[in-house]
C-alpha cells in the first residue's frame, strides 16, 4: 500500500512538473468586440429620408411597411405595396438600438438604457414622442454566443458588438 502510494505521488508530482514552463499558446477564434460612444449623443432620436442598411436585425411587418432593424443603429421603414420593389421612405436613427415593437402608430425602441416613443403613424415622417428613461439595463454581453472581448467601462457605452477576430479572449458566453 505504501509502495503505490509513493508510485502515485511520484506520478503526479511528474505530471506537475511537466506541465510547468510551457509557453501559453496564443488562441486566435472568432468572437465579437464592444463598440463604444461616449454619453454626449446617445440619446438623439433622429429622422432622415434614407440611410444605408449595414447591419439588419429584426423585420417587421406594418401594414403595407417594412420597418427592418439596423442593429445599434435605427430602424429603417419601408414602403412595401410592392414586395418585389420595397422603397425606403425614413430611417429613425436610435444609437444602440437592437429590438423594437409597434403597437396603434407607435414604435417603442431600445435607446441604449432607455425606451424611446416614435410616433410612425405617417411612415415618411415619423414624430419622437417621447423617453422612458433606465428601462434596459447596460450590455456587458453580445447576443450571441461564443467568445467575445470584455467590456471595459473606462472606454464608454457599448452601443453594439462587431464581430472579428480575437487574440486570446477572456470572456465567454
Amino acid at each position: 500500500m505504501k509502495n503505490a502510494k509513493n508510485t502515485a505521488l511520484v506520478l503526479c508530482s511528474m505530471l506537475v512538473l511537466m506541465a510547468c514552463g510551457k509557453e501559453k499558446e496564443d488562441k486566435v477564434v472568432d468572437g465579437y468586440k464592444p463598440i463604444y460612444a461616449d454619453g454626449s449623443d446617445l440619446k438623439k432620436v433622429t429622422v432622415a429620408p434614407t440611410a444605408d442598411l449595414e447591419n439588419p436585425g429584426r423585420v417587421y411587418v406594418y401594414g403595407e411597411y417594412l420597418l427592418i432593424n439596423d442593429q445599434s443603429k435605427g430602424v429603417h421603414i419601408y414602403d412595401n405595396s410592392n414586395p418585389a420593389a420595397p422603397v425606403e421612405v425614413s430611417f429613425i436613427g436610435i444609437p444602440g438600438n437592437l429590438d423594437f415593437s409597434v403597437s396603434n402608430g407607435m414604435l417603442y425602441a431600445d435607446n441604449i438604457t432607455d425606451m424611446v416613443i416614435v410616433d410612425i403613424s405617417n411612415p415618411a415622417a415619423p414624430d419622437y414622442v417621447n423617453r422612458m428613461e433606465d428601462v434596459f439595463p447596460l450590455q456587458s454581453f453580445p447576443d450571441e454566443f461564443g467568445a467575445f472581448e470584455c467590456v471595459d467601462p473606462s472606454k464608454g457605452i457599448v452601443v453594439g458588438w462587431e464581430k472579428t477576430t480575437l487574440n486570446n479572449p477572456a470572456c465567454f458566453k
